[in-house]
């Protein structure tokens, strides 16, 4: 398994943890329309990212695929 490969399923791990945090968050009483927001766009953001990540995953791996044969 390539560093880079490694390196994304971290970053992919990472991203998923700070959606959850972010999430509970905003399951919390106390929050301003400030932290609200910001929280709503950090896991909109999150997720996007997520997408790119899983996009750049299934690149590597095919490629794997393609060199093994």
């Amino acid at each position: 398994m390539s560093s880079q490969y490694k390196s994304l399923i971290e970053a992919r791990n990472q991203w998923y943890r700070d959606i959850k945090m972010y999430k509970e968050f905003l399951q919390g009483e106390t929050k301003t329309f400030e932290g609200r927001y910001g929280a709503e766009e950090y896991i909109s953001m999150a997720k996007n990212r997520l997408q790119d990540i899983n996009l750049k995953l299934k690149e590597i791996e095919q490629e794997s695929l393609t060199d093994a044969l």
